[in-house]
């Protein structure tokens, strides 16, 4: 019979096994237009103080906690309280899975089996799927959200090196309060003035190509495209809870 195995600090997954299955590490990420904040990554141009943090356009505190709640799930909560006014451009629990011994993904009833894309199959859904060689099933579901009236549920998957991908994230709902246009190389990053990308933005078709066009097109397509961004309130907070259960 196969076990679930997690190995958690810190109330953060560092690895894990089901059957042949190995996954981790599973963390948080957020991010403005000049910082960006991971749990298993390395940060920019970001400052932290215990579970606060200081980044370029806002000040966050960060709740995360992981749980294993029975013999074959995991549970996820995060919640990101703005301590000032700032803005974000998204918030994802993002969980990794080893690719080998996964056969397939599936979201948004399309199953994809892994090519080293990179793109980020981005859909307004609740669950995505993994199956492995073994018939082993794994479900992670999007629970619980709150995004503060400012950001949308997504789920994405993507299939990156040698790991499969699935974030859960908020992102920005419409009007958005700025548009960050740039193309961004290992060397630097160019970024549009304000009043530029918002008139790209607003022109017939321009949100449609630009809006995460290097995420929607994968590994080979530039770094070119625009984030939206929305502004949180002090104390207004961002909230996802999710699980992943392995059968």
């Amino acid at each position: 019979m196969k076990k679930l195995q997690a190995e958690i600090i810190n109330s953060r997954l560092v690895t894990g096994q089901y059957g042949d299955i190995r996954f981790g590490p599973w963390g948080f990420e957020y991010s403005d237009r000049h910082s960006f904040v991971s749990l298993t990554d390395q940060c920019r141009n970001a400052r932290q103080t215990g579970d606060h943090w200081q980044l370029a356009e806002g000040e966050w505190a960060l709740d995360y906690h992981t749980l294993q709640t029975d013999q074959n799930r995991l549970h996820i909560r995060a919640a990101l309280t703005a301590r000032c006014d700032g803005l974000l451009q998204d918030a994802v629990i993002r969980l990794v899975f080893d690719k080998s011994n996964i056969q397939t993904g599936e979201i948004a009833g399309r199953q994809y089996r892994h090519t080293d894309s990179d793109r980020y199959r981005l859909y307004p859904v609740r669950t995505a799927h993994l199956t492995g060689t073994g018939d082993t099933i794994i479900s992670v579901t999007l629970d619980r959200y709150d995004g503060a009236g400012r950001f949308a549920p997504y789920l994405y998957l993507r299939d990156s090196c040698d790991h499969w991908i699935i974030h859960a994230r908020l992102l920005p709902i419409d009007p958005v309060d700025h548009v960050w246009l740039r193309w961004a190389n290992r060397l630097f990053t160019l970024s549009t003035p304000d009043w530029l990308a918002r008139m790209i933005w607003n022109c017939p078709g321009g949100r449609a190509i630009f809006w995460r066009l290097r995420e929607r097109l994968g590994r080979h397509c530039p770094e070119i495209q625009a984030v939206p961004l929305n502004n949180l309130k002090s104390g207004q907070s961002l909230l996802l809870e999710v699980t992943c259960r392995f059968r």
